[in-house]
Formats: structure tokens, sequence, C-alpha cells
């Protein structure tokens, strides 16, 4: 949006109080559907809007599911969504070494075998992801991911540096 539009084009915003019990069924929420916490909220009172029906309170009452759901760009802890999870990332890793050949040009071959190597990658492509889903609408997003992306590319040249100290 630019500052030319209308302001009934622009969004608007609201800030809203919610109990200890409510704030944590909406944390819950957002953890299980892997969304950011303000989307789980917009997707309550988007979907009660055009229903016209009020949505059902958050119970604030755990199910169990977050304390044992890792993040998105870690492996999952039950191995039945393993196989799902790897084919996901592994794609999304190659998308992203073809839109980032430079950045990414000092990366290992046996990158997977490096912790702090593979998990930063992983964690670079869900982040990729999640900005070319449009989960951020906030351009302050990508110029973060565009300097983490070059925090890492330098990770990965000092890596390679002739005598650099490697504990891998």
């Amino acid at each position: 949006m630019t500052a030319a539009e209308p302001a009934e084009l622009r969004p608007k915003r609201v800030a809203v109080s919610f109990s200890e019990r409510e704030h944590a069924a909406l944390q819950e929420m957002a953890v299980r559907e892997r969304i950011p916490l303000a989307k789980a909220v917009l997707r309550i009172v988007r979907g009660h809007l055009a229903t016209g029906r009020p949505a059902p309170a958050p119970t604030g009452e755990p199910t169990g599911e977050s304390a044992s759901a890792s993040p998105g760009w870690l492996p999952p802890i039950e191995q039945a969504k393993y196989a799902e999870w790897a084919r996901n990332r592994a794609a999304a890793v190659h998308l992203l070494l073809d839109r980032y050949p430079d950045e990414l040009a000092g990366l290992p071959d046996d990158w997977h075998r490096v912790a702090a190597v593979r998990e930063q990658l992983w964690a670079l492509s869900w982040w990729r992801d999640l900005l070319d889903s449009g989960t951020y609408d906030d351009p302050r997003m990508e110029l973060a991911f565009a300097a983490s992306l070059g925090d890492f590319a330098r990770y990965l040249r000092e890596r390679r540096r002739p005598g650099a100290r490697r504990r891998d």
C-alpha cells in the first residue's frame, strides 16, 4: 500500500487483550498451524466476520501438541511425519540453492552432515517459504531475510577459508 491510496483501503490496526488461558490457546493454535500469533487471531476474526457467528472462545486447555511439536524447519519428533517433512525441506533447500546461487556458493557438499550448517539452511528455506506464501506483509521481513542470508554466506565463506578452525 502506498501513502497515495485512499485511507479506506489501508489496513487498520486494533489492540486486543486476552486472558492468560485465551492467550495460551491462541499460542498453541499458532504453533500447531505454524503461523504467527497475529495471523491466528486474524483467522478467527475473519471467520467470524464471514459467517456472522461468534467464534468459540479459546479454552486455553493444553492439548499436548505444542509440547511435542518441533519448529517447522526442524525434523518432526513423530517418525510418521518425517518422510513428508524431509521431502518438503529437500525441495525448499533446492529452490533456495537455485534462487541464491552466489550467496550459497560456499555450501559444502556434505552440508547435511554438519548440524550448524544444515539447521541454518533449513531455517532459511522455511523463512523463504513463509515470505513467498505472503505470511508476512512487512517488507522489513524481506530485508531481515536478506541480511540473515548474507550472514550465512559469510559464515560459509569463513568455514572454507584455509586454516579456519572447524569442529565438525
